[in-house]
């Protein structure tokens, strides 16, 4: 509690008058338009050719990008994202992705003019991914105030144990519930809001990443629902339970056998149990649906929402948090289409061979 309250209090006037003092802004080469993404890097190996993609495809959609980057960059690594950019920050790698949103969120309102939409996005997610639907597109097509690209916790939480009884009911309501920050969408109406801007400017920078995910995820979704912005999800899931209702039972007993669940030994056990024998379909869907539950659609089910419903996005980090989750991924990774099919094998694998060089060698991973 203390180290908390003191982050509450002090951590962003120490970062705004200490830190920040570290933080240093190029002017890129990308044109300036009317339609601004932060895109917030953590290039530990140096600037990714998915970095670039990401960037290029910003650009060809009209958005002007903000890289703000969490580590310091190399000369050869800053030209190349000056010629992919508007603007470039360097900043101290404090706060997670939050601090970094802020730093580029208060860059665009102090020096951008007449900004239509804001969009905020990190690498920790490869997109767009090969044969996916444009993102941009899709959440600019419904005209909501407040956008994300899929959400969290909008079901209570089930237990295992009780995996056959859930009644799916996917809600805003619930209180943890939230658009996941990997991919976010602002309105200019939500832009011209000076509450918003004070958000921002207030907002209490932690290195804590649980605490990050509540002040900022969960702070910040809840803010713009209290404040009765428009909102939603280009990836509503409230027809889950019907959209597996209408597979067959071989489709259905792939989408449990994919079901990646880092960090879950007892929900692991629960699917190799359902795989080991002939599980009835209400078993299965169950299944899906806990899981989904209690970890996130964009983690659980990647897969499945790229085939059914175009998801462009790719969570990296069951590549290094489980073994059995990281196996997952890299099979997904291996069936994507085209050159930046490739290039996501191979910053997949080379994340496998870094981050989760625990694991055994994996056939997939060949």
């Amino acid at each position: 509690m203390p180290p908390r309250l003191g982050s509450l209090f002090f951590a962003q006037p120490y970062y705004d008058h200490i830190l920040a003092r570290k933080k240093r802004t190029h002017i890129g080469a990308a044109p300036q338009t009317n339609k601004v993404a932060i895109y917030l890097i953590f290039p530990q190996t140096g600037v990714l050719a998915s970095h670039k993609v990401a960037l290029r495809y910003l650009i060809d959609n009209g958005y002007s990008p903000v890289v703000v980057s969490n580590l310091p960059l190399s000369d050869t690594d800053r030209d190349e994202l000056t010629a992919l950019s508007s603007r470039i920050i360097e900043r101290p790698n404090f706060g997670y992705d939050f601090g970094g949103y802020r730093d580029g969120v208060l860059e665009v309102i102090n020096e951008f003019k007449s900004v239509e939409r804001l969009v905020l996005l990190n690498d920790s997610a490869w997109f767009p991914l090969p044969n996916s639907g444009d993102w941009l597109h899709e959440a600019e097509a419904l005209k909501l105030d407040f956008v994300g690209a899929a959400s969290n916790y909008g079901h209570e939480r089930v237990d295992l144990e009780d995996y056959k009884q859930i009644r799916w009911s996917y809600s805003c309501d619930h209180r943890n519930f939230h658009y996941c920050s990997f991919a976010l969408m602002i309105s200019e109406n939500v832009l011209k809001s000076p509450a918003f801007r004070r958000f921002w400017r207030k907002f209490p920078l932690t290195n804590n990443k649980t605490v990050t995910v509540r002040r900022g995820e969960i702070g910040l979704s809840s803010w713009i629902i209290s404040h009765g912005f428009s909102h939603g999800s280009t990836l509503d899931i409230s027809d889950l339970d019907t959209e597996l209702a209408g597979l067959s039972d071989t489709e259905l007993t792939a989408v449990a056998r994919d079901t990646i669940i880092p960090e879950m030994p007892r929900a692991k056990a629960l699917r190799e149990e359902l795989m080991s024998r002939t599980a009835t379909r209400e078993e299965l869907i169950g299944f899906i649906l806990t899981a989904v539950a209690r970890q996130g659609i964009s983690y659980t089910q990647p897969r499945l929402m790229h085939q059914s419903r175009g998801f462009a996005f790719l969570k990296k980090s069951p590549i290094w948090l489980d073994e059995d989750a990281s196996d997952l991924t890299l099979r997904f990774v291996r069936d994507l289409d085209g050159p930046f099919g490739d290039t996501i094998r191979d910053e997949a694998l080379n994340l496998r061979q870094t981050r989760g060089k625990a694991f055994a060698a994996s056939a997939d991973a060949a």
